[in-house]
């Protein structure tokens, strides 16, 4: 497959996992636990804008007053001289994160009613209760989980400016986002913006008479109704629905906003486009934490009840939004706590109080964690994947890690700086986690794939196997072998007659011929030289009879080339094969530098031997006698025994002819006249051992080693050998390869 096909495959197969690594809830989830908590991380802390303040009701409020760290039980006279107190230092809204749903003192109910209907910018919460009902649903019971706000008492509930919940999930669930709707009303971050934006009300409605004219009739010009709590929410449910309605009006209403003449005619610019912004947006977003617990500035509650001689508080909260709730310095002291990016390890959560205030924060702010849309979050996934699948197969093996590093390490700061500059939250866990990994394992897989094309065909199949199992190169190793050799008649000529276009894939399609003989037969093809192979039996890795098989390729080989000579008669390749049979041993050959997988012994050096035999006696197929003895399945002819260059040791020498059952009768009784001559040659008869040759020439035709003993015979019926010669032709003696050449 050409390696553009494979780039385009892998980097399909990479998109299409990250995909579905974004689409499963599990893996979709890690993106919210860990991809949201490593740009966290990455950015650290951020300053959290002034006009937000928290008052703490903590353990050292509790110490100074001289009352158990026990909040819920205060005297709410307490609460009243907070109100108050807050009141007198300018504070614009007053957002209490504390549950009043029972009556205490009634004198002091009272005290802190009064305080806040005189405030008149106190917003109080409402606590979300659930529980379980059995209701009837076709015709069936079932259990149903409900939810349901639990105002404060009515006296604190008719005397502040307005009510809201404020929902979040309590551990092992972590708050990543604020809900600023619940059951169609705004929460408490909600609400104390709308209370917070109030001086800047008339800009509001100039700008929806401005812009949408027929959806402002209902307020009838006079916008001084709405500081009570049902115009708050009854404001807040029309511009919701008008938003969501028209999804183009916020974007006309921040756009008039931002123009150069809006400057002089609206004061309160950045707070009116928070709260179109904020009325705007869906059930939840996502928090943009400030950093880990008392980021936003937080003073002690009991500071502000003490007297401090006129002098100024070390915080001011003229014009700021006061939100008042439990947050502890200390993890043991902690009553609200909620598990958070920046839970700290002693156990410190982020206070509900402060998570509010954080929403809020972020609502004044215009800012917050923004996941791309849906359509471009795809979009990043599958061209990432994509575009690093592609890549990948295309480098060097060498270059995949520090790639994968690179661009591993330049998404995370494209993803940084996105976040850090404007809350953008480029998916994280699906392209680092999954993608990443998966291009550079399928990279390399490819790599494997293809040097298991490429290099596997120079290497044995069991050395191979090896190799895989243990990932490096088997020892060398000892065993009984065969060596097949080969070698093509006339080829220099061949070569010199044809250009090299030619010679090239002429070459090709005769190596495949008789390598598919080796490859069935258990062999492999052990070196190349020229047009000449060398191919190796070994008892170690084959089970079966490595001598017959052996056998059988050499013929398989015979018929191979015969059918390739047939079919390309304009340059035929006449194949001559030599086989022999004894210790080898098998390993790598050569140095640092160059390294071949070969076999290595005398059995390798005289099958070639016994290879070029076959030019003297004019045969195609030669074996040794330790090839062929007890091979009752395989039929040959004895040539006699021989002494071959180099090698002191005689061979007693075999023609392989075919297989026992397939040979024909005739041949068989040529075969037995032709060992009885041989038989007669060696017991020195010359004259009779020449007529014999002559008969078997005269009768069946031109054999080759007939042909060779008739001029041995007649060279020795001249000039005999000596008396202690023993039947054994010495090929290394000058003298009888002269004759020899002679003879053929």
């Amino acid at each position: 497959m050409p390696r553009l096909a494979k780039a385009i495959m892998l980097g399909l197969l990479t998109a299409w996992v990250g995909f579905l690594a974004t689409m499963v809830p599990p893996l979709g989830r890690l993106e919210v636990e860990l991809g949201l908590a490593w740009l966290f991380e990455l950015r650290g802390s951020r300053a959290a804008p002034e006009e937000v303040v928290i008052v703490t009701i903590d353990r050292e409020s509790s110490d100074w007053l001289g009352l158990p760290n026990e909040p819920d039980k205060w005297p709410r006279e307490l609460h009243a001289h907070l109100v108050q107190r807050l009141v007198q230092e300018g504070a614009a809204v007053i957002a209490f994160d504390i549950i009043f749903d029972e009556p205490r003192d009634p004198v002091q109910d009272r005290l802190f009613a009064e305080a806040i209907r005189k405030a008149g910018n106190v917003v109080l919460f409402e606590y979300l209760k659930k529980h379980r009902k059995w209701v009837a649903i076709g015709g069936r019971q079932a259990e149903i989980e409900i939810e349901e706000r639990v105002p404060p008492i009515p006296e604190f509930a008719s005397a502040a400016v307005t009510l809201a919940p404020f929902p979040l999930p309590k551990v092992p669930a972590r708050v990543s986002q604020a809900w600023l709707f619940k059951f169609g009303v705004p929460t408490l971050p909600v609400a104390a913006l709308q209370v917070y934006a109030r001086p800047y009300y008339g800009d509001l409605f100039r700008l929806l008479k401005e812009v949408t004219p027929e959806k402002i009739r209902w307020l009838k010009n006079d916008w001084r109704s709405v500081p009570s709590q049902p115009a708050l929410i009854a404001l807040a449910r029309h511009l919701r629905e008008w938003f969501q309605g028209d999804a183009q009006l916020p974007q006309s209403l921040l756009a008039r906003l931002q123009s150069p003449e809006a400057l002089s005619r609206f004061q309160g610019q950045s707070i009116v486009a928070a709260l179109i912004r904020g009325l705007s947006q869906e059930e939840s977003f996502f928090l943009d934490f400030y950093g880990p617990p008392h980021s936003i500035v937080t003073f002690p509650y009991y500071q502000l009840l003490k007297e401090n001689g006129g002098a100024p508080l070390p915080v001011s909260f003229k014009g700021k939004a006061v939100f008042v709730g439990f947050s502890e310095q200390f993890q043991p002291e902690q009553k609200d706590g909620f598990y958070t990016v920046y839970s700290q390890p002693d156990g410190l959560d982020i206070s509900g109080v402060e998570i509010a205030a954080t929403a809020f924060a972020n609502l004044l702010e215009q800012r917050s964690v923004t996941p791309l849309p849906l359509p471009l979050h795809y979009l990043i996934i599958l061209l990432w994947g994509a575009g690093i699948g592609f890549f990948f197969l295309y480098l060097p093996i060498y270059a995949l890690l520090p790639s994968a590093a690179v661009l591993g390490m330049g998404y995370m700061s494209v993803a940084h700086h996105l976040f850090t500059g404007n809350g953008l939250w480029l998916p994280v866990t699906a392209p680092l986690l999954w993608q990443l990994p998966l291009g550079l394992l399928g990279a390399l897989f490819w790599r494997y794939l293809m040097m298991e094309t490429v290099i596997k065909p120079y290497l044995p199949a069991w050395f191979w196997r090896w190799w895989k199992w243990h990932s490096e190169s088997p020892p060398p190793q000892i065993a009984n072998g065969i060596c097949l050799a080969t070698d093509v008649q006339q080829y220099t000529a061949l070569a010199e007659r044809f250009d090299l276009e030619r010679l090239r894939p002429l070459l090709n399609r005769y190596f495949r011929s008789i390598f598919e003989p080796v490859k069935s037969r258990g062999g492999f093809i052990a070196d190349i030289k020229g047009d000449a192979i060398m191919a190796i039996w070994a008892d170690l890795i084959s089970k079966q009879d490595i001598r017959e098989q052996a056998c059988l390729a050499a013929l398989d080989i015979e018929k191979a080339v015969a059918e390739f000579n047939r079919c390309t008669p304009e340059a035929p390749l006449p194949t001559r094969i030599g086989l022999h049979y004894g210790k080898i041993v098998i390993g790598s050959v050569g140095s640092s530098e160059h390294l071949e997988y070969r076999a290595v012994g005398d059995v390798v050096n005289t099958a070639s031997r016994i290879e070029n035999l076959n030019k003297l006696l004019g045969t195609r197929v030669l074996v040794s006698h330790e090839v062929v003895v007890g091979l009752e399945s395989i039929f040959t002819r004895e040539l006699g025994e021989f002494c071959v260059k180099g090698r002191q040791q005689p061979l007693a020498i075999y023609e392989l002819i075919g297989r026992a059952e397939e040979v024909k009768e005739s041949l068989r009784r040529y075969c037995k006249q032709f060992d009885r001559a041989l038989q007669v040659f060696q017991r020195r008869r010359w004259l009779e051992a020449l007529e014999a040759f002559k008969a078997l020439l005269a009768r069946y035709g031109n054999d080759g080693p007939s042909l060779f003993y008739l001029q041995l015979s007649k060279y020795y019926a001249r000039t005999p050998p000596p008396v202690s010669w023993n039947g054994i032709i010495n090929l290394s003696n000058v003298e009888e390869r002269h004759n020899f050449g002679q003879g053929r």
